[in-house]
């Protein structure tokens, strides 16, 4: 027997204990959509993680600028 064939025969015992269970199934696809949520919020975060350095990088450059030029007196 093939894999296809195995994958087949496995996806359709799947289905029909699903069939019998609709609680199983409603948790599943419940579970499914948290996951699926859950990923879409920890991108976000990570996402405004990154801005976040990105300005904090930006602000620490400022202010090492600022604190030679201090030192030394402002660039002509």
């Amino acid at each position: 027997m093939s894999i296809p064939e195995q994958a087949g025969k496995v996806a359709t015992s799947t289905v029909e204990a699903l069939k019998n269970t609709p609680m199983a199934f409603a948790m599943l696809i419940l579970n499914i959509c948290f996951l699926g949520f859950a990923a879409y919020m920890l991108g976000s975060v990570a996402a405004n993680s990154a801005e976040r350095n990105k300005s904090q990088i930006e602000l620490i450059t400022k202010l090492v600028t600022d604190i030679r030029d201090c030192k030394q007196g402002p660039r002509t």
